[in-house]
């Protein structure tokens, strides 16, 4: 048990909410484990009564499910993803959800594609039997609400009827959470600004670490008011990396100090310069090669590439008009397409993708309960032989290059899968023109190019997502752990009023927040490294800098 391990337990014996930066590679959700170990064990009875449970939210149903399966599906734990939670805890207060959903609905910017006429809504709320929570998009008119809007309303329900707090209170008395750097700033704020004023406010447990906070939307560090409410622990191991590794890691932040922990080895951190270097040359091989040159040590083992921006990953894995598209609308859109969470993106990587893998894969069980929500059920021989022959149809399309569209209409006639109501919208063939500059004109001009993509792109972007490839984006490596890493450093692809990589490297950056959103990232791809590192700038980086950051002996110019 660590330091930090103590002093969480100390936390839940006195009921004082806790929370704990975990630097990389330190067993952050072992930590967790213990402490949910720790609810379960001989005081079980103490922590909790009958009726009560112990909340762990998580960022991502991976973690969600990885959870479960360290505390062996214990009944005690109720695991969830954040949006699960919230909604678990508001939808059967469905007369206080219709006003919640209208004040939201007020408070959008009226650029907002999602907004409607206030008047108009309450009269529609009214025909409406309840508010639900769906995954085909929000259509306020219809009472549907999407994942963006459910934090929002929940936030207004915790707002606006004290009592909800005292409900989720009483059944929870504890809650931790998981990533908690990543977790929006609104539910930070059900959990801090109203939950805590409960008569018996639950113990809070959040667990992360601010310096891997790379998703955008999330609070990465709490406030200080809200800092001050819990006792903040570190944890300084460092199981994974090398200890070249982790001597650069201490170089790039100040507010931890990592040490080695296990058997690490001692590898090697050094930077290439690839600057000037032809846009169609192979980086990875001109990085390893100055690297081997330069330092005189040979590669063993696995090598991962790491791009800190989508551009070039994009070009290399095939997906490249896919990325242009997206590229050309809002920073908070690229970067959620980056992430795997825009959410048309994420119906193709959640829903259709693992329909056509499945039946790829001839696992007609598994196939047959991912497509279990269409209308018709599969029970008559003759919808069987339909099915089956729509999904040969689906495999056949896109290994031809079928575009997005045929896809679509493919699924939507055979009836594979439900629809996203601006994806049924978009093939339907029945817009209206909108209006020049218009938040509308935009979001078609984008359903244009989308709809016009072969949909093979689809399938080789969620290959880069899902780490099936030898190299990856920012965002599909993260908890992730590497024998070698290469990271590619590439101003030029990078947005830049979100990234600098360079003046990060410099020290030159006027922009606190880029220089956050700079070094995070960069932060977290050079910590999945256990032997060697390599970093490679394609950019132009002054030599005394990066000599200070990496030491003279590492850098190759």
């Amino acid at each position: 048990m660590t330091d930090a391990d103590a002093k969480i337990l100390e936390c839940l014996k006195a009921r004082r909410s806790f929370l704990i930066d975990a630097g990389a590679g330190s067993g952050k959700t072992s930590s967790l484990i213990r402490a949910l170990d720790y609810l379960r064990g001989a005081d079980r009875s103490k922590a909790v009564t009958d009726s009560q449970r112990v909340a762990c939210i998580t960022f991502t149903n991976v973690a969600k499910n990885e959870i479960i399966e360290r505390t062996e599906h214990d009944s005690l734990f109720v695991v969830s993803t954040i949006h699960d939670f919230l909604w678990a805890a508001i939808k059967s207060f469905q007369k206080e959800l219709k006003p919640a959903l209208m004040s939201f609905n007020t408070s959008l910017s009226n650029r907002s594609r999602r907004k409607q006429d206030e008047t108009e809504l309450e009269q529609a709320l009214k025909n409406v039997s309840g508010i639900s929570y769906s995954d085909r998009g929000a259509n306020f008119m219809e009472g549907r609400i999407f994942h963006d809007d459910l934090l929002g309303v929940a936030h207004v329900m915790f707002s606006n009827h004290p009592m909800l707090s005292k409900v989720v209170a009483a059944r929870f008395p504890f809650i931790f959470v998981d990533e908690y750097q990543d977790t929006d700033p609104l539910v930070v704020s059900v959990l801090l600004d109203h939950l805590v004023k409960t008569d018996v406010p639950p113990l809070f447990g959040f667990f992360g670490d601010k310096m891997q906070s790379i998703y955008t939307g999330g609070v990465g560090e709490l406030s200080p008011d809200h800092q001050s409410m819990l006792v903040q622990i570190k944890k300084k191991e460092n199981y994974r990396c090398s200890k070249a590794v982790i001597n650069l890691l201490n170089n790039v932040r100040t507010d931890i100090k990592q040490e080695p922990a296990g058997n690490n080895l001692p590898g090697e951190a050094v930077y290439v310069s690839l600057a000037g270097i032809a846009s169609n040359a192979d980086m990875t091989a001109l990085a390893v090669e100055k690297a081997q040159a330069k330092f005189g040590w040979e590669l063993e083992g696995e090598l991962k590439v790491l791009f800190l921006t989508h551009r070039l990953i994009a070009r290399k894995a095939g997906y490249e008009a896919l990325w242009t598209a997206y590229n050309e609308r809002s920073g908070f859109a690229r970067d959620r397409f980056q992430s795997g969470e825009d959410p048309i993106a994420a119906f193709f990587i959640n829903r259709v993708e693992p329909i056509m893998e499945s039946w790829r894969q001839g696992k007609v069980g598994r196939t047959i309960s991912l497509i279990s929500d269409r209308p018709k059920p599969i029970a008559a021989q003759a919808e069987k032989s339909r099915v089956k022959a729509a999904l040969n149809d689906l495999i056949a399309l896109v290994d031809n290059h079928a575009t997005v569209e045929a896809v679509l209409k493919h699924l939507q006639v055979v009836e594979l899968v439900p629809l996203l109501d601006e994806l049924e919208v978009g093939i339907s063939g029945k817009l209206e023109h909108a209006e020049d500059g218009t938040p509308e004109a935009e979001h078609q001009a984008f359903m244009a190019k989308l709809l016009a993509i072969p949909y093979i792109e689809i399938s080789n972007y969620r290959a880069v997502l899902q780490n099936d490839l030898p190299y990856s984006t920012k965002h599909g490596v993260k908890g992730d752990e590497f024998q070698n890493v290469l990271v590619i450093l590439d101003d030029v692809g990078a947005n830049w009023n979100q990234y600098s990589f360079g003046k990060l490297l410099t020290g030159t950056d006027t922009s606190e927040g880029r220089t956050k959103r700079s070094r995070n990232l960069f932060y977290v791809c050079c910590s999945r490294a256990k032997d060697k590192l390599i970093v490679a700038d394609l950019g132009a980086t002054e030599q005394a800098k990066i000599e200070a950051l990496f030491g003279a002996e590492a850098v190759a110019m």
